[in-house]
């Protein structure tokens, strides 16, 4: 059974967060609320440091944790829904994972759709991918990590490498990402009760302002459609009871089809990328755990 705190905290979220979210109609509001939370909420880990910078001309936060002990880097890639969220509202969690595995993170503070719709999100990640490598890291140095929409954005970037002929990263890993952006899996609708956060009936309305004009079963916009010739160890995790559960799962059928290493983690009652609440609840501290231990597995 889940924690009481976990209990607690996602019948708020469903009581509170998702219908407002469900009522939302303006990005730069739910933009700012998302901020105000995360600094009210997320609880930061001891000695963690962020530091402003810029690779390849995108605006980035690298993120630390006591001695940096290895030349690794994790490129992580937030969550919002492509329409919101920053490295500032993830970097508590970034800074627990990295003060686990020894090494930096660097975050980009990709662009925003509607303002900056696909594919500005994906190549300002592709950008920084490229300029650590122009910095002198080898590939496999190379962490890749997101969240949600990050999770897309991660995906995404490992399917364009294979077909670029460009080295794998050392290993990857996606909590509850988007991988088809045409909402089309099952659990879109199965779940659509269970989802304790997100609001099925509005991802029509959020790949809209994301891909604009775009096909959506791009590959770079949804990653479920990328070839993956080549791929690295990769673990994804999701919830039972989320609308997104199926394009975990179905990710994982396509990559393990083509013969590729690929773990994943399901977690009974709780909600979308709960990981964000570390510090709140052990489950979350669990989780992060796991990514690290994953990640250790693969170096």
């Amino acid at each position: 059974m889940n924690s009481i705190r976990l209990r607690l905290y996602s019948a708020f979220t469903r009581a509170v967060i998702k219908p407002w979210l469900r009522r939302a109609t303006e990005p730069a509001k739910v933009r700012a609320s998302f901020e105000k939370h995360a600094g009210r909420m997320h609880l930061h880990p001891p000695f963690a440091t962020y530091r402003k910078g810029q690779i390849s001309d995108v605006p980035v936060l690298w993120v630390s944790r006591k001695a940096v002990s290895c030349d690794d880097v994790l490129l992580y890639m937030h969550g919002g829904g492509f329409v919101a969220g920053s490295p500032d509202t993830h970097k508590h969690m970034v800074a627990d994972l990295v003060g686990h595995l020894g090494c930096e993170a660097v975050m980009p503070r990709y662009r925003l759709a509607p303002e900056h719709p696909f594919p500005a999100a994906f190549e300002d990640c592709l950008a920084v991918y490229q300029g650590l490598l122009a910095r002198g890291l080898r590939a496999d140095q190379i962490i890749l990590g997101g969240d949600s929409a990050g999770g897309a954005l991660t995906l995404a970037l490992i399917g364009h490498l294979s077909d670029a002929g460009m080295d794998m990263p050392q290993s990857a890993f996606a909590l509850s990402p988007v991988v088809d952006m045409s909402a089309q899996f099952d659990s879109m609708t199965e779940n659509a009760r269970s989802e304790v956060l997100l609001i099925a009936e509005r991802f029509g309305e959020i790949g809209a302002m994301y891909a604009s004009d775009a096909d959506l079963a791009n590959p770079k916009a949804s990653p479920f459609y990328a070839d993956f010739e080549r791929c690295p160890p990769v673990l994804l995790h999701c919830c039972d009871g989320e609308v997104l559960r199926d394009d975990t799962l179905e990710m994982q059928r396509k990559l393990v089809g083509l013969g590729h290493d690929v773990l994943v983690r399901s977690f009974p009652n709780a909600f979308h990328v709960f990981h964000i609440m570390r510090g709140h609840f052990p489950e979350a501290h669990a989780a992060l755990d796991d990514v690290v231990a994953f990640i250790k597995a693969h170096r």
